[in-house]
């Protein structure tokens, strides 16, 4: 039975992730209800996509508003390049095809739920921000290392989107100036050095460019070179210790130009912690500021894979007058 009261208000999170798609109802304390997860499939183009997360969405609103929840509307985390008031992706590298998709007026003729859109590394970052590692700080800064290098910024409990959107790809900080081609267009990204794929990638080089047994591609490269890691092998062990490096030099300009309360860090590399970390720490420590430096925390995220779409319900209940 249905209770009286905000107690049965709820919003949608969805994460459009270019592995996986997930959708769940959060509630205004950010706990997770009736989550769909299911592969993104996005090679088989926008329009099989658009059916499924259409499908995804109304079937979550079934599920809550039958065990008794008022839904409120839907907020949608997706990839790439974001113009958030046209409900437009102007472009998504992780979604192929998707290019100047008119995404909320295409869900609007299905969806009658108010509809939301933002960018995932945004969403991601305010969800340990409300929700999570974050919880607390005024200022931080989230990074995720994954097979790329995502980033996000909340400064005195605002996330910063910048003129365009695009503020906080922090994975394209240059840390070195000679560095790695990147597909952005620069050299030396942070990406290129800290992500699963660097670090992977790394390893090959350090054996000579063989290494038998090595998975072909994707995030088993870095589980496997952890896995090495964690059985004693020296260039696996090297691998992820000038991948810290590397995050040390970008942390230090973060901690200067941002003076965070904290620096969180999360993806899939993330079990490798104490394997990155000691040099991160270590190489920050002795490039930046010494005041900030001492007084940034340096924490592992909490919320895992769920950062985008609680992140993304979380905006949303932000943007509630009477959820305050």
């Amino acid at each position: 039975m249905q209770s009286s009261g905000q107690d049965r208000r709820i919003v949608i999170g969805v994460d459009l992730g270019g592995t996986n798609l997930r959708i769940a109802g959060i509630t205004r304390e950010g706990d997770v209800l009736h989550l769909r997860r299911e592969e993104t499939r996005a090679d088989a183009g926008p329009k099989d996509l658009l059916e499924r997360l259409v499908t995804g969405l109304l079937g979550v609103e079934e599920e809550l508003t039958e065990s008794g929840w008022e839904v409120l509307g839907a907020s949608l985390g997706v990839p790439g390049v974001i113009s958030r008031r046209r409900g437009v992706v102007e472009s998504s590298p992780n979604l192929p095809g998707w290019k100047k998709i008119h995404l909320l007026r295409r869900l609007r003729r299905s969806v009658s739920l108010p509809l939301l859109l933002e960018n995932d590394a945004n969403a991601a970052v305010f969800g340990e921000y409300w929700a999570g590692a974050g919880k607390g700080k005024s200022t931080m800064v989230l990074l995720t290392l994954g097979t790329g290098v995502g980033g996000g910024i909340i400064i005195d409990g605002r996330l910063l989107r910048g003129a365009d959107g695009m503020a906080g790809e922090i994975g394209h900080l240059t840390v070195e100036r000679e560095g790695l081609p990147c597909p952005c267009g620069n050299r030396g990204c942070l990406e290129r050095y800290a992500s699963a794929r660097g670090i992977s990638g790394r390893y090959l080089d350090l054996c000579g460019g063989s290494a038998p047994g090595m998975p072909a591609e994707g995030s088993a490269e870095a589980a496997w070179v952890h896995s090495l890691a964690r059985e004693g092998d020296r260039m696996a062990l090297r691998a992820f210790r000038e991948a810290g490096i590397y995050l040390g030099i970008a942390m230090a300009a973060i901690v200067n130009i941002v003076n965070p309360e904290a620096i969180i860090i999360g993806g899939g590399v993330l079990p490798a912690w104490d394997l990155f970390m000691p040099s991160a720490r270590e190489e920050m420590m002795a490039r930046a500021f010494q005041a900030p430096a001492e007084s940034v925390e340096l924490l592992p995220a909490a919320l895992g894979d769920h950062a985008g779409f609680i992140g993304a319900a979380g905006l949303l209940w932000k943007e509630i007058p009477s959820a305050a």
